[in-house]
């Protein structure tokens, strides 16, 4: 479901004629005449009450494109491009961000906004200067935080066709911009082990909550293969990710927190990942497949503490702007390979999707 309220189901971007506030002038096409367009990022309340944290809305820096389109040969040429935060973050999370205002030429133009990437491609060694250029651009999750979530966005997101026409004066445009990560919610892990002998108290406890397996690049195009990565690009391969910066978004330690027989661990825990369509695999040998959320848990014996691990496949893939809740219910003791599944009598996880911000829920059980 598509929200056009920015960090609802996708954000809104806002632009209107204004004249505060300008930092780029482009230079204006002989024979036409001239538009001012400022951005305004606004940020309405979520829809669904407590499903977005309030650090997955925040703009730490935004930049405006504007690229010719339907006029002739220079369809895709870089009209003008403006951006702000780079120097010093904006750390808008609440209210209302007007601080973009850039000047073009009237005409066919397509308008794509990006926000919190790593670099400023609207100026210096990084700029682009044509359409294909941005789309081809890429971003690294290790660049992104709970706080800096990479967004972008076009205009007539609805169409084939971004193109719309700037006439002289006045023109308002608004542009829903979406994630392209996805979030993976552990909501829930519940103790609920089928033999009397691990019914005792304090001899399960949990060690830590991770992501396997995850495309660690995408193109601002979004039309990058995860299949077509190379190995590096991939992170947390067969085994988790415990050094930041990686971790601060794959990795949670739960501290060694026992859980008795009948108890719900309620903390969430949030990991980030971009898409990924690959299927799932079992191979030592690490090819790319599909992401795996990994709870790895502890129980005790006569002879100390066993380490297991309780892995659930995403089967159907991760997909931009999606989030995926999942809820555990032990009942037996794990694998003890984290990439080695543990059949359904072992453990009942349900996994719901939805939209980041919307309604749309699936309850499949597996």
């Amino acid at each position: 479901m598509k929200r056009y309220i920015l960090f609802s189901a996708a954000a809104l971007l806002g632009l209107a004629a204004c004249n505060q506030n300008v930092l780029s002038d482009g230079p204006a096409v002989p024979g036409t005449g001239e538009c001012l367009l400022t951005a305004r990022f606004d940020l309405p309340s979520t829809k669904v009450a407590s499903q977005t944290l309030t650090n997955e809305k925040a703009i730490q820096n935004v930049q405006i494109f504007v690229f010719r389109a339907g006029e002739g040969g220079d369809a895709g040429v870089l009209e003008i491009a403006a951006s702000a935060g780079f120097d010093q973050a904006l750390g808008v999370t609440t209210g209302t961000y007007s601080g973009i205002t850039v000047k073009c030429s009237t005409g066919q133009r397509e308008v794509w906004a990006v926000v919190n990437d790593s670099r400023d491609h609207t100026s210096g060694a990084d700029a682009v200067q044509t359409k294909a250029e941005f789309l081809a651009l890429t971003h690294e999750l290790q660049d992104a935080s709970p706080t800096k979530l990479l967004m972008i966005g076009r205009s007539h997101p609805e169409s084939q066709d971004p193109a719309i026409t700037l006439t002289e004066g006045a023109v308002q445009v608004s542009i829903p911009v979406h994630r392209l990560g996805a979030s993976v919610v552990l909501e829930s892990v519940k103790n609920d082990f089928s033999s009397p002998a691990y019914q005792k108290a304090e001899i399960f406890r949990l060690e830590a909550a991770y992501l396997l397996n995850v495309p660690g690049r995408i193109n601002f195009g979004e039309t990058s293969e995860p299949s077509a990565l190379p190995e590096e690009m991939w992170y947390a391969r067969l085994a988790a990710e415990t050094a930041n910066p990686r971790a601060a978004i794959l990795f949670d330690n739960l501290s060694q927190e026992l859980l008795n027989y009948g108890q719900t661990h309620t903390v969430k825990h949030t990991f980030y990942a971009y898409p990924n369509n690959c299927s799932p695999s079992e191979d030592a040998v690490f090819s790319p497949r599909a992401t795996v959320l990994v709870l790895e848990a502890s129980i005790k014996y006569a002879s100390g503490w066993v380490k297991y691990y309780y892995p659930v496949t995403l089967n159907g893939g991760l997909a931009a702007n999606k989030q995926y809740h999942v809820n555990l219910t032990v009942h037996r003791p794990g694998s003890t390979d984290p990439n080695k599944p543990v059949t359904f009598n072992d453990l009942t996880p349900t996994i719901t999707v939805s939209d980041w911000d919307g309604g749309d829920t699936y309850n499949p059980e597996i």
